[in-house]
């Protein structure tokens, strides 16, 4: 009864999961006993935590949100004040604003109107308000030295870029940063991330349409392209640009114009591409995904970022950055990595890159005291295991750790593969639940299995 009744919260739970992320929602729930029973995908995201986070249901809300999107005055952070089932909740859970988030707050009732817990939502507001992300750009070594000693003879240019790297090396961080040393600092740096967006929707949301230039256009859409007008378009994910929109990009890499869909007026904007891949170049010719004369239009000016795992180097500096990040926005002193554990996590692959490291220093400073030095044992149970499996134990010394996924002991090919057969496995087979493992689109998964000739039953 108990493996029937755990079966069935964890299809209550993907269910619930699907349809938060399906609608990008950032909500929790929280149980009348205070302790947090779910989070959302995009709720896990902003609050530094794993995808396969697990610990819903043993964590107090307090030890999760506080100083967070609630307030760091908690008065439940007692046992004390937990075993008040006069009054199941107190005013500070209603408290509707916590910068950078806006919070909205609901009790859930029962049938018999008993509360069950408080269903909370929230959004960031830093962007909306206009502060715009750092654009810093972190890295040690001789090749990192080159790198950013180009930027400011790169940035001067108006030549379209490229930016070579894996998901999470930092290429939007990169393109930023190129675009405010340039003389368009001053106009906007418009995103479009091509993975995210279905291909019949790209020439919309790229160039934008005319009402009336197709059933349901009751009104005229401006592209990204218009938008980034005087300042910065950064294309990422450019690989994922269908073949009868490739001439039409490079037609406006070329004269700087083009039409939107239902018109036949030139628009002509002034505007500079940075486009990125995570992708080999060569694959990218070889299998034909991108036209020749498209590529080496982008390729004029490229930058290739190396993946964590090949610049340990910059680890330690990262997560004391990714811990200054963190203190401004929660307002709180952030506890220490020990030596010990800088040194563990410097020897891990991170096969998620930067991203993946700074959600791991999110999430074990939010649940981590103050006065703390950060040991491997401080760390969520989750990151522990992920570590464990990647060759990175709490008690060997770095120096004697099997490094797993190394470039020196597998080819790129075989590590790609691994990665992605271990996505399949996490997700039981799913496609969609595998690509958002890896932080990849489905049909870039797709096109990933089938260039390392995985059988044909497993391709979707």
């Amino acid at each position: 009864m108990t493996d029937k009744r755990s079966r069935r919260k964890r299809q209550e739970s993907a269910v619930a999961d699907a349809l938060a992320d399906s609608m990008g929602i950032s909500a929790l729930f929280v149980g009348s006993d205070y302790r947090i029973k779910w989070v959302s995908p995009e709720a896990r995201r902003i609050l530094g935590l794993s995808p396969d986070f697990q610990d819903a249901g043993e964590l107090f809300c307090h030890d999760l949100l506080s100083g967070k999107i609630c307030t760091s005055e908690c008065r439940i952070s007692t046992p004390d004040s937990r075993q008040d089932h006069e009054n199941p909740f107190t005013s500070c859970c209603f408290t509707p604003n916590h910068p950078p988030f806006v919070v909205r707050t609901e009790v859930m009732k029962d049938y018999g109107k008993e509360p069950l817990g408080l269903l909370k939502s929230f959004r960031v507001v830093a962007q909306e308000s206009g502060e715009k992300p750092s654009s810093s750009f972190i890295a040690n070594g001789a090749w990192a030295e080159e790198l950013l000693s180009l930027i400011p003879k790169i940035a001067r240019s108006d030549l379209p870029i490229l930016l070579i790297g894996e998901t999470g090396t930092g290429k939007e961080c990169l393109a930023r940063m190129i675009h405010e040393e340039s003389d368009r600092n001053a106009g906007p740096f418009v995103i479009l991330d091509l993975s995210l967006i279905p291909e019949t929707l790209i020439e919309d949301t790229l160039f934008g349409h005319r009402r009336g230039s197709f059933t349901g256009a009751t009104h005229e859409q401006i592209g990204k392209l218009p938008l980034s007008e005087g300042g910065t378009l950064f294309l990422d994910e450019i690989q994922n640009i269908p073949h009868t929109l490739q001439m039409k990009l490079l037609r406006f890499l070329e004269t700087g114009t083009f039409e939107q869909i239902g018109s036949r007026q030139t628009i002509q904007v002034n505007t500079r591409i940075i486009a990125a891949t995570n992708e080999p170049p060569e694959d990218l010719l070889r299998e034909k995904r991108i036209r020749p004369d498209l590529f080496y239009r982008l390729n004029g000016l490229s930058l290739e970022i190396p993946p964590l795992r090949d610049r340990r180097a910059d680890i330690p500096v990262l997560i004391e950055q990714f811990r200054t990040d963190w203190a401004t926005r929660s307002g709180r002193t952030p506890p220490s990595f020990s030596r010990k554990l800088v040194d563990q996590l410097s020897a891990y692959s991170f096969p998620g890159n930067i991203r993946e490291l700074k959600h791991m220093v999110d999430a074990t400073l939010a649940l981590a005291d103050p006065d703390q030095q950060l040991k491997f044992e401080h760390l969520p149970s989750s990151i522990r295991k992920q570590l464990k499996a990647g060759g990175v134990s709490g008690n060997s010394s770095p120096e004697h750790q099997d490094i797993a996924y190394t470039l020196k002991e597998r080819t790129v090919f075989e590590f790609e593969r691994q990665k992605i057969e271990e996505a399949l496995r996490q997700s039981g087979g799913r496609i969609i639940e595998a690509s958002k493992l890896l932080g990849i689109s489905r049909v870039t998964l797709w096109r990933k299995m089938k260039r390392l000739e995985f059988p044909d039953d497993t391709l979707p």
